[in-house]
């Protein structure tokens, strides 16, 4: 069994921050450096392999080109646990960094991977894997470049780097209509100063299905009466159509050493 985290660290080597999915952008971070999701799984294709990938460029416009920060690591981290009981400890047993060239005139970037290990207490660059990214119009017909390396620091590695839809979904209107909703509800002030918190006057719009919060739908044999949420079968998702930038890993489990893993990405720019 693997054990993953799901953290996720802020772009300045003096902050951290855990990802959101998206936190927008600012004069500090680009939409380049915007770390959205993690996962880390057995790869179902040969699940002795560990699949690691990286979401960034959240909200990338169909049909537009994005890419890797030049001047940022896009790093996947690595802590051998003996149990998936245990608690994480941000100790870097195996780092897997990536580091991006200027794009070329089809959107293509050279990448440097540098696999790093825990060697009696120092993080030591264990080898290097020089590949290329993917372009857009290859990403989208679905011809892939894949790179691979065999024994890069001991490891073999094998990855992806390049933009594919997103396959986040979330109902974004919805979620603050219920927040707010339900803050009211325990929490809102009512005309009567003395009253408990809570005001049940606070109502909510009917979902996307046309169903009221409180009532049954028995026209559709819904004995649900809660209606809260938009039903999956209307629910709008607001990354419909928009893209991200992956960047996906596979190696070979038995190579990290051990079975149970804590992973996490970071994406990091000097001060």
């Amino acid at each position: 069994m693997l054990a993953a985290s799901v953290t996720s660290l802020g772009l300045l080597t003096r902050m951290g921050e855990a990802s959101d999915h998206d936190d927008g952008e600012n004069a500090n971070k680009e939409r380049s450096l915007n770390l959205t999701d993690h996962f880390a799984f057995k790869s179902p294709g040969d699940p002795s392999k560990l699949s690691l990938i990286m979401y960034f460029n959240p909200r990338s416009l169909p049909g537009k080109q994005y890419f890797m920060a030049e001047n940022a690591r896009y790093e996947f981290h690595v802590t051998k646990q003996t149990s998936t009981n245990n608690d994480a400890t941000g100790h870097d047993d195996f780092v897997f960094r990536f580091e991006a060239g200027a794009p070329n005139a089809v959107g293509v970037q050279a990448i440097k991977l540098t696999v790093l290990k825990d060697v009696a207490g120092t993080l030591t660059s264990m080898g290097t894997n020089d590949g290329l990214s993917t372009d857009l119009a290859s990403s989208k017909a679905g011809t892939i470049h894949t790179n691979t390396g065999s024994g890069v620091g001991g490891v073999d590695v094998q990855w992806f780097v390049g933009q594919r839809a997103d396959s986040f979904t979330f109902d974004v209107v919805r979620f603050f209509q219920v927040r707010n909703f339900l803050a009211g509800r325990f929490f809102g002030k009512t005309t009567n100063p003395a009253a408990p918190k809570g005001d049940a006057s606070v109502g909510l719009a009917i979902n996307c299905h046309g169903d009221t919060f409180g009532v049954a739908d028995t026209a559709n044999a819904d004995a649900d009466n809660v209606n809260l949420w938009n039903p999956p079968s209307c629910a709008p998702d607001f990354t419909k159509n928009l893209n991200v930038t992956a960047i996906v890993l596979n190696v070979p489990i038995a190579q990290l050493g051990g079975s149970v893993f804590d992973t996490w990405s970071t994406i990091s720019v000097g001060k």
